[in-house]
C-alpha cells in the first residue's frame, strides 16, 4: 500500500483514464502526493485494491458497484456535484470539501466530421428514444449511470469543456500517459 518514501499507492485502470486524471485532479486540489499505480484495466485494479496491494482508486460506477454492493470495497466519495440515486447514502466530494471536484465517466456517440446533419438528428432521436426507456432506465440506476441523452449541441458543448478542464488538469499535474 505504500511506495518509495511512504508514498500512499492508488491505482487507475492505464495511465491517461479517467481514473488516473480524477487522481491527479484529487492530488492538487487536496495538496497530497501518492504514487501512481497503472493497470491494465479496471479488472486487475479491483482485484489489487480488493487484495490491498493499493490503498485507493477513483473507479467507474459501473465497475465497483458489484464490489461495493458485495461488501469487498468501501464507497468512500462520489464525483458528482450532486448524490446518485444509487448510492444516495455516499457524500459527493463536493460536500467533503472540495467544491471544484467533479469528474465522472461519460460516452457519447461520435461519427466522423461530414456525418449529414440529417443522419446525426435521427441517430440521436434514436439513441434519446432508447435511453428514455423505462428498463433501460431502471438498469443505468442501479449502476449509478445518470443524466444521459440530450441534444447533439450539448454534447459537444459537454465534449469541449471536458477537453479544456482535463488538459488544465494535466499541464498542472505534468500528466505523463507513459506512467
Amino acid at each position: 500500500m505504500q511506495g518509495p518514501a511512504g508514498k500512499i499507492s492508488f491505482g487507475s485502470a492505464g495511465p491517461g483514464t479517467i481514473q488516473h486524471f480524477a487522481i491527479e485532479k484529487f492530488k492538487l486540489q487536496a495538496g497530497v502526493d501518492a504514487l501512481h499505480v497503472p493497470y491494465k484495466g479496471s479488472g486487475p485494479l479491483l482485484t489489487d485494491l480488493i487484495g490491498g496491494q493499493i490503498l485507493y482508486t477513483f473507479e467507474t460506477m459501473t465497475a465497483a458497484t458489484p464490489h461495493v454492493k458485495n461488501g469487498r470495497v468501501v464507497a468512500l466519495a462520489q464525483t458528482r456535484v450532486k448524490r446518485s440515486k444509487a448510492y444516495p447514502g455516499v457524500p459527493t466530494m463536493h460536500e467533503q470539501g472540495f467544491p471544484e471536484f467533479e469528474t465522472m465517466n461519460w460516452y457519447g456517440i461520435s461519427g466522423p466530421a461530414k456525418l449529414p446533419a440529417e443522419l446525426a438528428r435521427r441517430i440521436n432521436q434514436d439513441v434519446n428514444a432508447v435511453l428514455a426507456m423505462p428498463d433501460v432506465q431502471e438498469k443505468f440506476e442501479s449502476f449509478g449511470v445518470e443524466d444521459g441523452g440530450g441534444t447533439i449541441e450539448r454534447y459537444a458543448e459537454f465534449t469541449r469543456a471536458e477537453l479544456a478542464k482535463w488538459a488544465k488538469v494535466a499541464k498542472d499535474a505534468k500528466v505523463s500517459i507513459d506512467g
